[in-house]
């Protein structure tokens, strides 16, 4: 009496003789007499494992590690791996879950992250090594999560906000400074500026009084160089009057009482026409031992 049967594509059959290992029977149907029988088939296709490992890093962080083996049986080791493996699956489990608690120990939780492709090559060169005895190939070994715990998460996100917070506040200091040198070096700019201004507003003022003696003395006769200086004098000090009642910042002038022919009313009028660019910075001006005194309109009022 014989019994028939069919092994399927893409694996294989192991025959049997009074219980002893007799030969591999490929795919398609066969028949065995009585004396045979089939122990079993194997899967010539690529199998995969999932593998989850807790351990600890080198620097005491508890993390997650999650990979794949992807493995297959060879075709001329069929005998090895069907005899000499009782559970392929849980054994390959074993074998790569001893590797990654050998290999997460020896590295800091940023290191796991940034080493991934050695801890793939590792573990793939150690299972190859076991496995190449068993009649199994590796055809490849993935990492395919690090997970570490929500402590560590935690405390990682918080050293990355930290730095960049760091970071930034580096780069307001910066922009703040930059600022400050622009504003300080437009401020030296602008007094320079004004000094110009004011020494050629000077240089101009001469020379057009220069202009304006010499031009009156030439035109009207029996009048004095100090008559048109006296006359030209009378002008400046109306000029500087008009200039310090419109500055905005005075409520009160004090001014000599004298008669603009006297030699007083002539000393106190160059005093204050050397005087008049400094009203809007001083609290009171020397006129040829008078002052102007100056108020500021609201603060100076409330302090009274």
């Amino acid at each position: 009496m014989s019994c028939c049967g069919c092994i399927r594509t893409g694996e294989v059959g192991l025959m049997e003789s009074f219980g002893k290992f007799d030969e591999v029977l490929e795919p398609g149907c066969y028949c065995a007499c009585l004396n045979k029988n089939l122990a079993g088939t194997l899967s010539l296709r690529v199998q995969i494992i999932k593998v989850s490992v807790d351990s600890k890093t080198s620097d005491n962080a508890l993390v997650r590690v999650s990979a794949s083996v992807h493995y297959r049986v060879l075709k001329d080791r069929c005998q090895e791996a069907f005899y000499r493996f009782s559970n392929p699956s849980a054994q390959i489990q074993s074998f790569a879950s001893n590797v990654i608690r050998g290999q997460v120990p020896k590295h800091s939780v940023d290191e796991i992250f940034t080493l991934r492709d050695e801890m793939q090559k590792a573990l793939r060169g150690e299972l190859e090594e076991r496995l190449a005895t068993y009649g199994f190939e590796i055809i490849a070994t993935l990492i395919t999560d690090i997970d570490p715990s929500n402590d560590v998460k935690l405390a990682m996100s918080q050293i990355q906000t930290n730095a960049r917070l760091r970071e930034a506040s580096s780069y307001a200091a910066d922009t703040d400074k930059i600022k400050m040198v622009k504003a300080a070096e437009a401020d030296a700019e602008a007094k320079r500026l004004s000094g110009v201004g004011l020494a050629e507003q000077r240089k101009a003022a001469i020379l057009g009084l220069q202009s304006s003696v010499r031009n009156f003395s030439d035109n009207v006769d029996n009048v004095s160089d100090k008559d048109v200086m006296a006359l030209l004098m009378m002008n400046t000090y109306f000029d500087a009057i008009k200039d310090i009642a419109s500055t905005g910042h005075n409520s009160t002038i004090f001014m000599p009482n004298t008669t603009p022919n006297s030699a007083e009313s002539t000393q106190g009028m160059i005093c204050l026409l050397y005087t008049s660019d400094a009203a809007d910075e001083e609290d009171s001006v020397d006129l040829g031992g008078r002052r102007i005194i100056k108020k500021k309109k609201k603060e100076n009022r409330d302090e009274e």
